[in-house]
Parts: structure tokens; C-alpha cells; sequence
């Protein structure tokens, strides 16, 4: 229905009586002709008052079934409802799960919620589902993670916070948010009595606009590197510098980004000049960059920051949150490690079973192909720094490898994917098979289906794993997959960019463990050695991930940032090491850290972890020996677990 019958459908209900509003009502609805409406719907709801309501005659479609939810805010007419039409919207995503919370349902109406506020969910969606949030946040599910926050800024954030907020409670981070006092960021940085020193954060984000700077960028740059000096030797934190944005307006027009006056190009050099010089713990949030994807329209209100010293516009303010909550994740080592990927009108346009190597569109000739060829290509870079690919279709094996073996437009092949799995079972048995063949945690998984009966499936039965939703056709994939930033770090490790390298040798330890005679007979063919190194700034990331990301050997799941690590290693009497392993088939890379503090002349095991990849391999023995040997060699005389 366009805005303009809408318009007059409102118009004309309110002006009616109560009989004849419901023969209009009933006659808007047989006109949609079983279309469904949801804006039309939703006008009927709010203009019929509830005793009109008792005897209206539904139409037996998704239009009527979306009427009765409205009206009786049930769970069993809202599962009705979604039972027709699968399009999710955030709007009734929230009735649904105020349904859910209302009846104790708590996770069931989290899951909901945290579907309401999907990548791109509008700035209204946050405020309604304000009173959700809370309550679900006083029963909060197991998190993946727990962190204190702050969030210091030159402009008012008591709008964008609650929306952070919210969306730590989407990704199942457990969050004390600390808003520092309107424009006195620096103050609180450099006074030691602060309530931001006593509130001790763990990640600070610092967010200035142009309108903070005075364009000198010598001054600019070393102002700021100062203060972060001052934030992490004070309390070991990760620091989220914002990047500068551009005003909206430029005095020299074109110029302004070519001539050294002008205000474009100076913003550049300052913001290059902050990522080339910020420390391992201090990251760059580039918010030119969400500026540029929000459109400078919907940025930038010079009413809104002259009233209320709001910027930028709440419209800008979900996108802006989503990076932050991209750092956020990086920094705690959230960040996603496996994309999995339906093939049929998913990584190309057709069934292969029904419509054959010929019949399926990937490539030059239609758009569509186009399309599903550019989502190939996306995925395929995402290998190349280190994301696993799984396939999990429901297909004949023979026919799903059949494209990527045959099909000269594909940019994908078979070499490229880690697991690939095609048969008849449900997707989420498949998914969890996926997850145990890997040795990694189902939060680290990345879903991509076309069709809405198997997204939801998975997220019914896996909670954990991130499912994409898609958009209506192709054209909308790669966008909605790149929205969510799932596989955003900051860092790259030699292991991360060779992890696909790494799985593919497991595969080949895995046939050679299956005919050696006995576990021995396995260990000793390997020709494992291993080797212990102390933690530097060459392995000082790698170390900090493996600390953040390891949960199935990790002693005490202790988590740190790259400072804090620094911290620990330069702490007189410590020993922090990592230890490498390699065998015949190549390195495993660094897979375990021990870290033993000083307490008293004993040490106090702080952190021992390996990665999952290692274990059967014996190496926690080797680790055990070389922390005997370290311990001897410094004249300690008790280890500690703690």
C-alpha cells in the first residue's frame, strides 16, 4: 500500500463511526487480496478500539494473523503470525519477546530482542526496546564476556550509550558502562582522583568530532598520544581513539582536499597520523568511514548540536554503536573464526540437483550471477586473512562439489573450504559436527543461508552462532554480511594467516592418527618440537588473542588486554612465556601461554592455556617441565594455582 492510501486510510478511520470504521477496516483488508501489508495492519490496529474488536472477522492470512497479534499480544498469535511471514519485523520482533518476558520466558524473549537490534535496525528500535533490555540485562544469560567500559566524549552521549549498551547485551558481553561528564574528558584522564580512575576500566573509548580540533596536527596527534600514556600505564586498558570526522561544509569546496589549508586534508594527515602512531593498544575507530556509509545528510544537525550538543544525528547513532561493539569484540576476542555458507541461491543463483551445471547463474550473463560471483569473491578474501569456510548444504555431495570443481565462473573452490558438509540432516546437527571436527566453540561460527526456514532453525537450536540475515534477494548479501562486521580485528597473526594451511594438515594428522597402531606410535610418526619463547612485541598480540580467545584449556580464562599483558611481563620477578609447537606436517604456530606473578618469593599461576588444536599431543607435560626449570632456575620454591 503506498504512504499516500495509507495516509487516507488513516484519515478515513478516524472520521468514522464505530460501525462503518469496522467495514472499512475489513474492506482495506480484502483489498491487499492476501498481500501482506504490515503499515496497513498496523494503521487497523491502532485506529479500531479494543470493543470493536471482539467480533472482527480475521482473513485467514499473514494480514489477519498480524491483526490478532497486535491486538491480543499473545505468544501463541505472535507464533502464528511468524509462522506466515518470516520478514522479522524489529517492531514485532519486540511484542513477540515483551510476550515472552511477560510469561518469565527470559532467554527466549532475549533471543528476540537481540534479532530486533540485527546491523542495521533503525534508532527507534533502541528506545522501545529500552524496558526489554533492562530486564533481561537483571537476568542476564551466561556472557561470553564481562568488562568494565568507559565512554569519555566532547558532545552529549546519553543517547548513544543506552544504544552500546544494548547491543553488548545483543553479542552476550556483560558490560559496567562508565559515561564520563559532558566535555571534561581530559580532566578526568589527568586527575588521578577522578570517578573515572576509581571506576578502573578495562576499554575507554574516546569520542571527538571535528569541531574538537584546531587543525594543528603536530599538536593534535601528540596531545592525544600523551593522554593514552596516561590511561594505560594507569590502568592497563585498550583505548578506542575515534577517528576525526569531516564537517559538513568545506570553505575551499574541492580544494579543501588538495591545498594544505584546507580543512579535508588536514583531517586526513591528522587521522593517518594517529593510526600510524597509536600503540598496540590504542586502536582507531574510523568514523569518516561510518560517516560516509550513514550519508552526510542523516550525520550531521547543526540544530541538534547547538541545542542539545548532540552529534551526530540519532540516525547516525546504531552504526557508530556497531563499530564500537566491532572494537569491543576484537578487544575481548569475540571476534568470528568460521563462515559458513549455504550453496543453492546462496554462493549462486539455482537448485544444482534440479537445475545442473548449465542451469545455475554465477558469473557474467546475468545480474544475479554477477552477484552471487562478487559474494564469492568477498568470502574468498576473507580466507585469505585467516577465516575458515565451511559449506553445510542440504544436497548430494557429488552434486554440491560439482560447481566448484566444473563451473569456470566460480571463484570459489573446493581446496578453499575447511569442512564441507552436504546431505540430508538438519543444518544445526551439521553445524555442531562442524564445530567439534574444527575444535572450536560454536560462538565463533558465522551462518549464511538464503532461506528463512533454516536461519531460523539454527537459531532456535544454536543461540551461539551468529546468523546472518540476508536481505530479500542477492543484492542485498554481501552488504548485510559486511554490516555486522563479525571477522573485524586488529591485529593479523602469522597464525591467523595460516590458519586454513594449519586445518588442512590437521586433516592429514587426523588419516595418519587412524592407522598408526597406538597413541605412541601416532606421536612419535608426528616428529613433534616443541620450543618455549619469552612474550616481546613480535608475539605480544598473538599471546594477547590466545589468552582472550581460549576457553576449553584455559586453567583460570583470566582475560587481558595487550597492555595489561605488557603490564605483567615487565612486573619484576614474573615469567610470562609462550611456547611454539611444531611436526613434520608444519608449525602449529604459538599455542600456549603460562603466566606465574610473584607473591611473596612463591609464584602464582595467573594464566596456563593451549590451544585446542594441541591437546593429545602431550605438550602440557613439556610446558609443566619448562615452568619447573624457569621456577628452579629463579629460586622459587612454591608454584601456586590460583
Amino acid at each position: 500500500m503506498s504512504s499516500h492510501k495509507e495516509s487516507a486510510l488513516a484519515y478515513q478511520l478516524r472520521a468514522l463511526d464505530a460501525e462503518a470504521k469496522v467495514a472499512a477496516a475489513q474492506a482495506a483488508l480484502l483489498a491487499l487480496k492476501g498481500k501482506f501489508d504490515a503499515q496497513c495492519v498496523e494503521q487497523i490496529s491502532s485506529a479500531l478500539p479494543a470493543p470493536l474488536r471482539a467480533h472482527f472477522p480475521f482473513p485467514a492470512d499473514a494480514n489477519g494473523a498480524l491483526l490478532k497479534a497486535l491486538w491480543q499480544q499473545s505468544i501463541e498469535a505472535w507464533e502464528k503470525f511468524f509462522a506466515l511471514d518470516h520478514s522479522r519485523e524489529p517492531n514485532h520482533l519486540l511484542a513477540y519477546a515483551r510476550a515472552l518476558s511477560a510469561t518469565g520466558q527470559i532467554a527466549q524473549a532475549a533471543r528476540q530482542v537481540e534479532r530486533a537490534m540485527t546491523p542495521g535496525a533503525p534508532y527507534a528500535i533502541f528506545p522501545r526496546a529500552a524496558k526489554l533490555v533492562e530486564t533481561i540485562r537483571s537476568q542476564f544469560p551466561a556472557p561470553l564476556r564481562i568488562t568494565k567500559i568507559a565512554i569519555l566524549s566532547t558532545s552529549t552521549t546519553s543517547l548513544l550509550a543506552p544504544v552500546f549498551e544494548a547491543l553488548t547485551l545483543r553479542d552476550k558481553i556483560q558490560a559496567e558502562v562508565y559515561q564520563g561528564l559532558y566535555g571534561a574528558w581530559e580532566q578526568e584522564i589527568l586527575d588521578p582522583s577522578s570517578a573515572l580512575h576509581s571506576f578502573a576500566p578495562q576499554i575507554v573509548f574516546l569520542i571527538q568530532h571535528f569541531r574538537d580540533l584546531d587543525l594543528d596536527g603536530d599538536q593534535a596527534v601528540s596531545k592525544r598520544k600523551a593522554l593514552w600514556k596516561q590511561l594505560s600505564d594507569a590502568h592497563g586498558c585498550h583505548i578506542v581513539q575515534f577517528g576525526f570526522d569531516f564537517p559538513a561544509h568545506e570553505p575551499y569546496g574541492y580544494l579543501g582536499g588538495t591545498l594544505a589549508e584546507g580543512r579535508t586534508k588536514r583531517i586526513e594527515q591528522i587521522n593517518q597520523r594517529m593510526r600510524d602512531e597509536a600503540p598496540a593498544y590504542v586502536s582507531i575507530l574510523d568514523q569518516a568511514a561510518v560517516q560516509r556509509h550513514t550519508g552526510a545528510a542523516m550525520w550531521e544537525d547543526q540544530q541538534s548540536w547547538a541545542m542539545f550538543k548532540q552529534h551526530p544525528t540519532t540516525a547516525a547513532l546504531p552504526a557508530l554503536a556497531e563499530h564500537m561493539l566491532a572494537h569491543t569484540r576484537a578487544v575481548l576476542g569475540l571476534t568470528k573464526k568460521v563462515m559458513v555458507l549455504d550453496l543453492d541461491n546462496t554462493l549462486w543463483k539455482g537448485v544444482i540437483g534440479e537445475d545442473g551445471l548449465d542451469g545455475i547463474e554465477i558469473g557474467p550473463g546475468t545480474p544475479a550471477g554477477e552477484a552471487h560471483q562478487s559474494l564469492q569473491r568477498y568470502v574468498r578474501e576473507l580466507k585469505k586473512r585467516g577465516i575458515l569456510l565451511a559449506v553445510n548444504s542440504k544436497n548430494n555431495l557429488e552434486d554440491a562439489k560439482l560447481p566448484f570443481e566444473k563451473h569456470p565462473h566460480m571463484a570459489l573452490r573446493l581446496d578453499d573450504f575447511a569442512a564441507f558438509t552436504a546431505n540430508w540432516q538438519d543444518k544445526a546437527s551439521n553445524l555442531r559436527d562442524m564445530a567439534e571436527k574444527l575444535s572450536l566453540g560454536l560462538d565463533s561460527f558465522v551462518f549464511l543461508d538464503d532461506n528463512p526456514l533454516e536461519r531460523e532453525w539454527v537459531r532456535s537450536q544454536l543461540p551461539q552462532v551468529m546468523v546472518i540475515e540476508p536481505g530479500p534477494n542477492v543484492f542485498h548479501y554481501l552488504a548485510a554480511l559486511d554490516r555486522g562486521m563479525p571477522f573485524f580485528a586488529l591485529s593479523l597473526s602469522n597464525e591467523d594467516l595460516s590458519r586454513a594451511d594449519q586445518y588442512r594438515s590437521e586433516q592429514v594428522r587426523e588419516t595418519l592418527k587412524a592407522t598408526a597402531q597406538s597413541m605412541e606410535d601416532f606421536l612419535s610418526q608426528l616428529q613433534l618440537a616443541a620450543q618455549v619463547t619469552p612474550v616481546t612485541s613480535a608475539n605480544l598480540g598473538r599471546v594477547t588473542q590466545l589468552i582472550n580467545k581460549t576457553n576449553q584449556f584455559n586453567v583460570t580464562t583470566r582475560r587481558y588486554t595487550e597492555a595489561q599483558v605488557t603490564q605483567m611481563v615487565k612486573q619484576p620477578g614474573s615469567w610470562i612465556a609462550g611456547f611454539n609447537l611444531e611436526d613434520r606436517m608444519g608449525s602449529y604456530g604459538l599455542i600456549g601461554v603460562v603466566a606465574c606473578l610473584p607473591v611473596e618469593g612463591d609464584w602464582h599461576v595467573d594464566t596456563w592455556l593451549m590451544s585446542c588444536r594441541v591437546l593429545g599431543r602431550q605438550m602440557e607435560r613439556f610446558m609443566f617441565d619448562r615452568l619447573i626449570e624457569a621456577a628452579i632456575a629463579q629460586g622459587v620454591k612454591r608454584i601456586i594455582g590460583t
